[in-house]
């Protein structure tokens, strides 16, 4: 991240890379505190969770047997899909919000590990300096070897 790229109130790593301390993103500091992100959380979690799929196709695939069986939901299952149908917009709506504070949270660790690996990077380039400056000091001092 270049000088003019950073936000003012974060310090010039490139200038002061001592000064970086390393950040942990998570998702949860992404989130939002309102109702509605609430809900919106526990709803992901819920359908986007395995036994949440593991019951869904269970109940699906009895259905579509006693369904025949029975007689309540003849072949091509009329019933099923309507209640199936009912509440996917609002699953895929918050799916949607769930994968944007996924992707915030991306974007964020991509920019603490930037700032780490410039600082780092930084880092690095002054012990070279020294590393060569103390290398040719040893070399041009008066016990040097000719």
């Amino acid at each position: 991240m270049n000088a003019a790229a950073a936000p003012s109130s974060m310090p010039d790593y490139r200038a002061r890379p001592h000064l970086h301390e390393p950040r942990l993103v998570t998702s949860a500091a992404h989130r939002g505190s309102g109702a509605l992100d609430r809900i919106a959380t526990l709803v992901s979690a819920f359908v986007g969770s395995m036994w949440t799929f593991v019951g869904v196709t269970t109940f699906i695939v009895v259905w579509l047997f006693v369904g025949n069986i029975v007689g309540f939901d003849k072949t091509p299952w009329p019933l099923l899909l309507t209640i199936i149908n009912l509440p996917q917009l609002s699953v895929m709506i918050s799916l949607q919000v769930s994968a944007n504070i996924a992707q915030k949270t991306s974007d964020s660790r991509a920019v603490a590990d930037h700032e780490t690996l410039i600082a780092l990077s930084e880092m690095n380039k002054r012990q070279l300096e020294l590393l060569s400056s103390l290398s040719k000091r040893d070399d041009s001092g008066p016990g040097a070897a000719t």
